[in-house]
């Protein structure tokens, strides 16, 4: 039995590897873009079966497992599954110790992923691509619901079919969109397995710019100020967003968010350049007032940009109030430093 679940396994394994042909026609994406992605495992199961029955005790609930699973990003810190496990058998023997039969165990079902660590929220470097999810370390927490199908050549009482499942995992990306996992599952209170398997995400990312040179990882040093050729390079490529508002309100609307999603694409080819975020507002309750709302506004704008992956420490808020007075002040401007 523990070949031909390994030998599964290693099937599982090479469909993960054999996607990647198929990735180079995906469209391009960003790194907080939902995306499909599969993945295979093998590794070590541990199967105990109680028995009500003193005739019977279990001798060998050590196995080989496999499983596999097509999954879904939701966004950068959650993902869902569906997945199937064969998770091996248990060998059943008599008082005398002879083998008189064996438990199989088989799972099906669907699991939720909270990353709860993810180093991959980086500026772009060598080893940190802007628009790959998940890059380098992260460490995850899986919780779901499945079905349990047993088989043996005894009698046997499951119970019940359906369980929850918990687990607890670590992944370490590329830029391609392959990932390596190692995961302990719990499936059942007498079942679990410890796996060692490969994860592939579809969908190339944005291309870095021409001539960007890449820079350090991680540094605890303030970010060098723009060379002059990035900023003249940035400076004729990119559009800057000015955001419109509608009177005496904050709110992002469906024609601002596109124009950040866009605006957080291209500045991730720029990751050198800081930008200031001006907020003004014509509509408030008097002088304080405008100055509020466009704070308000000036820091709704940064949030945003924040949450699509552009360090906190490229970008500075401020609210300048009613500006020239007129309705044109009820908008956030950015501006390269």
């Amino acid at each position: 039995m523990t070949g031909t679940i390994t030998k599964h396994g290693a099937l599982a394994l090479a469909a993960v590897l054999a996607s990647s042909a198929v990735a180079a026609t995906e469209p391009v994406k960003t790194a907080d873009d939902p995306r499909w992605f599969v993945s295979g495992a093998i590794g070590y199961s541990r199967v105990k079966p109680a028995s009500d029955c003193d005739c019977y005790r279990i001798t060998d609930d050590d196995d080989a497992g496999y499983m596999i699973a097509v999954g879904y990003d939701l966004s950068r810190y959650f993902s869902v599954e569906g997945y199937v496990a064969d998770l091996g058998e248990a060998e059943v023997s008599n008082t005398g110790g002879q083998p008189v039969g064996h438990v199989g165990y088989r799972d099906f079902g669907v699991t939720a992923l909270a990353y709860v660590y993810n180093q991959s929220p980086q500026p772009p470097s060598r080893h940190y691509f802007p628009g790959v999810p998940r890059q380098g370390f992260s460490f995850y927490g899986r919780l779901g619901v499945g079905k349990m199908d047993n088989s043996s050549n005894l009698p046997y009482d499951r119970g019940s079919d359906f369980h929850v499942l918990v687990g607890a995992g670590a992944e370490y990306g590329w830029r391609d969109g392959f990932g390596l996992r190692l995961e302990y599952t719990a499936y059942d209170e007498d079942a679990s397995m410890l796996t060692l398997g490969l994860v592939k995400r579809f969908g190339k990312a944005a291309p870095a710019a021409a001539g960007v040179k890449y820079g350090p990882t991680v540094t605890t040093t303030p970010a060098p100020k723009p060379e002059r050729s990035e900023r003249s390079r940035a400076l004729l490529s990119l559009t800057m967003p000015i955001i419109t508002f509608r009177p005496g309100s904050d709110a992002l609307d469906a024609e601002a968010k596109r124009q950040l999603d866009q605006f957080a694409r291209d500045v991730a080819h720029y990751f050198k350049l800081r930008f200031d975020i001006r907020g003004y507002a014509a509509s408030g309750k008097g002088e304080y007032g405008n100055l509020r709302l466009s704070l308000a506004r000036a820091v709704k704008v940064k949030k945003y940009l924040i949450g699509k992956g552009i360090s906190p420490r490229r970008l500075s808020s401020q609210g300048l109030g009613s500006g020239d007075g007129k309705a044109a002040a009820e908008r956030v401007e950015i501006v390269i430093r």
